[in-house]
Parts: C-alpha cells; structure tokens; sequence
C-alpha cells in the first residue's frame, strides 16, 4: 500500500470514531433528559416557594400541580375549621378594598409575639397582615395598620385583663376592625376551664364598632391544643375558626410535613411554620371573600360558660369606684420581661415590695364579679412569698421564686362571683418573708 492510501485509510478511520462517539454522547443526554422528566418530588420536602391559596392554573394533559402542591394545598384547606357567620369579616374586607383605614389586631401568647420566627416579619401575624393589606387594601395596603398583642407566657386570663390597654388604647382612637385571639397552646393552667377566654371573645365581639372575630387554634410539637375546649366557644357565637392542628398533624403523621421543618423547638413554629399559619389565615379569608354577605349574628346576650370575665379593668391606681392603696408595694420593678421584638416593658406600672418597704400590705376595696392577679415569677433568691386575702380570707399562698422563672407573669383567679358585689382585696407578705422581695404585674377586676 502506498504512503496516499495509508494517509486516506487513517482519516477514514477518524471520522468514523467520530461518528460513534456523538452517537453515544446523544444516546446519554437523551436517557438524562429522560431520567430529570420522569423523577418523583419528594412529599417529605415542602415547596420552596408555596402558594397554596393560589388558584392553580387549569392542568393540561401532560402537566398538572406537583405533587408537593397538592399536599400543601390539601394541608391548608384542611385548616378551615368554619367559616362561621361572614358579616363582620365581609365588611372589613370591603372597608379596606374602598381605602377606608382598617386596624388588624392580634392577641395571644408567644407564638402571636412572634416566637420562633426569624425575624418579626416573618412571624404569622405580621405576615398576615402584610398579606391582607396587599390583597384586600388600597394603594399597596396603606390603609391597613397592624396592632400586635402577642405576649409571651401568657394566658386568655391575663389577655383579659390588658385588652383594654394592649388592643383598644394601643392606637388611640382606632378600635380594631379584626380581632385574631391565639390562646389555644397557653390555656392548659386556666382554672376558669374556658371562662376567661370566652370573656375575651365576648369583649371583642361587643365593641360598638363591631369588629370581626377569628378564633386561632396553634399546636405543639405533643400534637397537642385546647381547641377541643374552646371550639364549641367558637361555634356558639358562630364565629370563623382555623385549625392549624387539622392541618399540619395528618401532615406530620405521613411524612409530607418535617417536624424540623416546622417547628423551632418543641413548642414554636419555624419561619416555615409561620408561613404555613399565615397562609391558613389567608385560606379563610379568600373564602369568605368569595361569599354572598350573611345577616350578622347578635352577640348572645346569654353567654355559654359565665359572663364575669366581659369587661375586665385593669387596675392602675385609685378612681372613683375603686379604692387603692399600694403601701408597702409602692415600689416599681424594672426588671420585668420585655416583648421579644419591640422591647415594650409589658408591665412598667406594676407594684413592688421590697426588702425595706414595709409590712404593711397592698389594699383594694371595688364593686365586682371578678378579681384577678398576675404576678412575676423569678429564680432571684431576694423574692419571697405572700399571702393573697379576698374579704379578709386567705384565698392564696404564693412565692414570686420559682425555678424556671424568667421575670414572667402568672396570672390567679381570685374572685369568680354571678353578681356585683364589694369586695376587698389584700396582699402581704407572708410571716417571716417580711424582708423579701415580690412584684404584682398586674390586677383587673370583673363588672
């Protein structure tokens, strides 16, 4: 063979290597590709970027909501627990579509304040009233304010006695125009079984402005809530409710739903979590937007467990109809708990004895149906113990250190009576603890 045709039969042989190795190449890319349409998104993983309230586009043949759409989308319908009577919600709806000012309020314990969040705005209830405003107000939502009365550690038995000061007076002459009541994960130690939180409920729904009324039911990582207890106090007054229970415990069961996905620890939610209530609140909303207006619904002048906590003062000083003498509380402690993000001292007018104040006790005498006490629990070894008397009775013992304290409140039902009548109300150090320490936070008293 000749040097041309050896030189001829080596290119030859090049460009048919060639040729097999682009086939193959084709081959694999073709069987990725195939592989990358064909993969199954996990249900353990929540979507990056939800929106289930969204309407979904209409499904063609070849592509329809992903799987993990389907579940979340499922997870928050399922948080509709009612809907209730739609007249008051409807109206605060339209009031912010017009550009009319509409106040959102929110109270509850530490999951309202934001606990677990990232950041505040992440937190449910400032991320539903964002989300409200964007939706249903005027010009970006301008028109609709945000009013938080989160508060952690705290009970519907002290949420009656600051609703006054942390819901109606928080912004002047604006009452809210939507109240959001989050105490179902804090009741577990309110010895009214309910009472105090329908007392908050009734107080809300009397307002003369008539705001509406959503009942919000959280759950702990237990699976745990009190929504059994408060839910026939939802219904009673027909009110919409949202389970976040209902939703996100059939999740968690089956896996679709990471317990780290949405819990920070064992009590609170995530940002995730957050996000996931915010959305449930948004679910209800959008479907009573959706609906033809109802008759409103009368407050029941009847109330189902006791009507002593409706109208709860919080006690400040002397008036005119009450008679008070701090005494040897006369004291201020600074070291009280502050909220977690604004750093609003919660209780800055409270009253304090301290070791050289005296022994002479805090007195009280005022016309009502209902007492109540919230006082501070610390681990400082200075605080001491007292003595509680209703109507010269020792009704109470107890000590402002406890382990685990953090400055928090706990809140005692002192006085729970069906009529008006004057009463006198005594707290003194208790023998041998003259010398101690002990702050009460807070006192409200029942009409």
């Amino acid at each position: 063979m000749n040097k041309r045709n050896t030189q001829k039969n080596l290119v030859l042989l090049c460009l048919a290597a060639l040729a097999l190795l682009l086939c193959a190449c084709g081959k694999n890319k073709t069987t990725n590709n195939e592989s990358a349409a064909t993969a199954t998104p996990s249900p353990t993983e929540a979507p990056a970027d939800p929106t289930p309230t969204e309407t979904p586009a209409e499904p063609t043949p070849t592509e329809g909501p992903s799987e993990k759409e389907l579940w979340y989308n499922a997870m928050i319908e399922d948080s509709l627990l009612s809907d209730g009577n739609n007249a008051r919600l409807l109206r605060v709806i339209e009031k912010a579509r017009n550009g009319e000012d509409v106040y959102i309020a929110t109270i509850g314990g530490s999951i309202t304040e934001g606990a677990g969040a990232a950041n505040y705005k992440d937190c449910y209830a400032a991320s539903f009233a964002t989300a409200f405003a964007e939706e249903f107000g005027k010009d970006g939502g301008e028109n609709v304010h945000f009013i938080n009365a989160g508060l952690s550690g705290t009970p519907s038995t002290l949420g009656v006695i600051r609703y006054q000061r942390d819901v109606i007076e928080k912004n002047a002459d604006h009452k809210p125009d939507l109240v959001i009541i989050e105490f179902a994960v804090n009741d577990a130690d309110d010895p009214t079984n309910g009472q105090t939180y329908e007392g908050l409920v009734r107080r809300a729904l009397s307002e003369d402005n008539e705001p509406a009324v959503i009942l919000l039911f959280s759950v702990f990582k237990s699976r745990w809530n009190l929504q059994d207890r408060l839910q026939p106090i939802g219904k009673y007054y027909d009110l919409p409710m949202v389970s976040i229970k209902d939703a996100a415990v059939p999740r968690l069961a089956d896996k679709s739903l990471r317990e780290l996905l949405f819990f920070s620890d064992e009590y609170h939610p995530t940002s995730y979590g957050h996000r996931i209530m915010k959305d449930c609140l948004m679910h209800l909303v959008r479907t009573i937007a959706a609906q033809d207006p109802e008759e409103p619904a009368a407050v029941p002048e009847k109330p189902l467990l006791n009507s002593a906590f409706d109208n709860v003062e919080l006690v400040l000083t002397q008036t005119e109809n009450i008679k008070f003498t701090p005494n040897g509380f006369a004291a201020k402690d600074n070291a009280v708990f502050s909220t977690q993000y604004e750093s609003v001292v919660c209780f800055p007018d409270n009253y304090m004895h301290k070791a050289d104040s005296g022994s002479e006790p805090l007195r009280m005498t005022a016309t009502c149906r209902s007492i109540l006490l919230a006082y501070k629990k610390t681990t400082s070894a200075n605080f001491g113990t007292v003595e509680i008397l209703v109507d010269g009775k020792v009704v109470r013992t107890v000590s402002g250190k406890e382990a685990g304290g953090w400055n928090n409140p706990y809140t005692l039902v002192l006085l729970n009576e069906k009529e008006e009548a004057e009463h006198t109300l005594e707290v003194r150090m208790a023998e041998g603890n003259e010398d101690k320490e002990f702050t009460i936070l807070a006192i409200g008293i029942g009409h």
